[in-house]
């Protein structure tokens, strides 16, 4: 038996969570052992966040080991794996903790909020030998994952271009507003920017050249506007969190190929070609807990990650630290 646990337990640790009671009961190898937060009393408390309400007063909390230090947590139990939901400023210091104490990590995006902290902790992972999961799960969407198959098969014929763009209220709703401030979220560019930043390097690999803008209205990087050169095609990708708090959150691709045009609006995706318009039919699984599947056989059986290696998601992180840079350079002050 394979033990785990969980390092924060916000609505996404939850939503872990349940998804993990899931699977725990279709593999029957691994159990839950310890949960860890800042405040116990919390742990057993519903959830609002943005995915839905997370309810859990069903559950019998008696029978975990509850922390509020993760390091007293990883000293006493015999852990094997830990899933990490904390704020981002957090997940450099946890992740590397936790695989030089010999502990396969999922941690939840961004990597880390600087480039340095990412080598680092993907150099840490590699002399563990522990697996280390980026939780990038848009790469687990249906959506998303035809779209990949489409580029990858030349379904469509080549890509000419590609449009990204992600949109939502000026997040407000984080404990002491942590993620207004730069130094904890990376701002937008990291937090929400480097969602389409991670579905263009899965599809096409790191760009040739970037450019980039960005405003600072009401936070550091609170939006983002850039263009990527690749060999044969080009990519644009908006990210904006400065929008006003009636705003309801969207996002959107559209890729233009040779023969066909993908458009992906609203959760639907739609394929047009000169003679006909169709919305493919998607399978309906839950991507979060497809994601987990590939960690914990990762983190289990040894088994490589397929969707989301590593190297790949240290591309995506490499890229947006490369956007900030690019910005800085430029002196962009709007």
């Amino acid at each position: 038996m394979k033990n785990y646990a969980i390092i924060g337990f916000g609505g996404l640790g939850k939503t872990h969570f349940l998804n993990l009671l899931q699977i725990e009961e279709e593999r029957k190898d691994i159990r839950l052992s310890a949960i860890c937060n800042s405040d116990i009393e919390s742990i057993t408390k519903n959830m609002k966040i943005n995915l839905g309400n997370v309810s859990i007063e069903h559950i019998d909390f008696s029978k975990y080991n509850l922390y509020t230090d993760y390091k007293e947590m990883i000293e006493k139990e015999a852990l094997d794996f830990v899933f990490i939901t904390l704020p981002s400023y957090l997940h450099y210091e946890v992740s590397l903790y936790c695989l030089d104490h010999g502990v396969a990590v999922y941690c939840e995006k961004p990597m880390a909020i600087t480039l340095s902290e990412c080598e680092e902790t993907t150099e840490a992972s590699k002399k563990s030998g522990k697996c280390l999961m980026i939780g990038q799960s848009l790469r687990f969407s249906a959506a998303y994952r035809f779209v990949k198959e489409a580029v990858e098969k030349g379904t469509y014929g080549k890509v000419v271009k590609a449009e990204f763009d992600r949109r939502s209220p000026l997040p407000r709703w984080s404990f002491e507003n942590w993620m207004l401030n730069e130094d904890k979220s990376g701002g937008c560019i990291v937090d929400m920017h480097v969602h389409d930043v991670d579905i263009m390097v899965w599809l096409f690999g790191p760009p040739k050249k970037i450019y980039s803008l960005a405003s600072h209205k009401n936070a550091a990087y609170e939006s983002v506007y850039s263009l990527y050169e690749y060999e044969n095609h080009m990519v644009s990708i908006v990210a904006d969190w400065g929008l006003p708090a009636s705003y309801k959150f969207n996002y959107g691709l559209k890729i233009t190929f040779e023969n066909a045009y993908l458009e992906l609006k609203d959760s639907e995706l739609t394929v047009y070609t000169d003679e006909k318009e169709e919305k493919p039919v998607l399978d309906t699984g839950n991507s979060f807990i497809m994601a987990e599947r590939e960690f914990i056989a990762c983190a289990v059986d040894d088994l490589p990650l397929k969707t989301t290696p590593l190297e790949s998601v240290y591309e995506t992180m490499k890229t947006v630290f490369l956007e900030k840079e690019f910005i800085k350079n430029n002196k962009n002050k709007s």
